[in-house]
């Protein structure tokens, strides 16, 4: 078989080499480029719930996000905080919903634009089961906790709120990080920890999962809570499309029903400068 690239070959095979041609400049156009003119874009949501809550919450909001697109919106997420933090850097998502931390950085580093946030604040919660003796961040002395993985905001958060409160971790309190919130409250159950650190979304979908109630014994500070972001490369008016659509949940019977799926309350606009206090907490 004669190759495309023989001299002789180009002259006699036109339609060919329009072929290869056109294939080639699909293969290094933007992932969001698609037939018709139609978007195909990726979603990715940090890794708080086990992977399969987090594809029964997500993914229909994905779907609804594509409708309102008039085109594609697919979940394609990480099992590790890591691994999500890599493919961010690597720009591998166009839309994402992430953890205040992460937000912060890629701003910075990569030009992510902000979309919208929770209505309500975010705060580190230790619980314990709800006949645990422990009611206060003081009885957790010399005893063991659970976190959610290292770089999460709940860990960032409850180690400052412990050094603030005279508990050094490593010392005077044992902390030892779990795969997700979930994990991390199930270690209570089991009794492998006295308490979890996590955050109120996070307790109210593992306490109607498992049919448990959860006590809250502390609280830390609150910062603004995970927010919705797009890669640059998004279009603009897709942007727009994209936040009025996540806006508009709070407002209609079937967007309520997929905030209800994860036990989220509604979200709202937000700006970067919403975000200066994480960045001061970064540092």
């Amino acid at each position: 078989m004669r190759s495309c690239t023989n001299p002789v070959f180009l002259k006699r095979c036109p339609f060919q080499v329009l072929a290869l041609l056109v294939g080639a400049a699909l293969c290094v156009a933007s992932p969001s480029m698609f037939a018709e003119n139609k978007p195909v874009y990726a979603l990715g949501v940090f890794p708080h719930l086990p992977p399969r809550d987090l594809e029964k919450v997500f993914a229909p909001m994905a779907a609804d996000l594509g409708k309102a697109l008039g085109g594609m919106v697919e979940l394609r997420t990480s099992t590790t905080y890591e691994k999500f933090s890599s493919n961010l850097d690597t720009g591998k998502y166009d839309i994402a919903f992430v953890q205040p931390f992460d937000y912060i950085r890629i701003a910075k580093q990569h030009g992510y634009k902000l979309l919208a946030t929770r209505t309500e604040k975010l705060a580190v919660i230790v619980v314990t089961h709800n006949n645990s003796p422990l009611n206060s961040l003081a009885d957790l002395k010399n005893k063991k906790v659970a976190l959610p993985p290292k770089t999460s905001a709940v860990s960032h958060l409850l180690r400052g709120h412990l050094i603030a409160n005279g508990l050094r971790p490593g010392k005077d309190i044992q902390l030892v990080h779990q795969r997700s919130h979930v994990s991390c409250m199930q270690q209570v159950l089991i009794g492998e920890v006295v308490a979890c650190g996590t955050a109120a979304p996070a307790r109210r979908f593992f306490q109607g999962k498992f049919n448990v109630q959860m006590k809250i014994i502390a609280s830390s500070q609150e910062i603004p809570h995970t927010p919705w972001v797009v890669h640059p490369r998004v279009p603009k008016e897709h942007r727009q499309l994209i936040r009025q659509r996540i806006l508009d949940w709070a407002n209609t019977r079937d967007g309520q029903q997929l905030l209800a799926r994860g036990k989220l309350t509604p979200f709202v606009a937000a700006k970067d400068a919403d975000y200066d206090i994480v960045r001061k907490m970064a540092k």
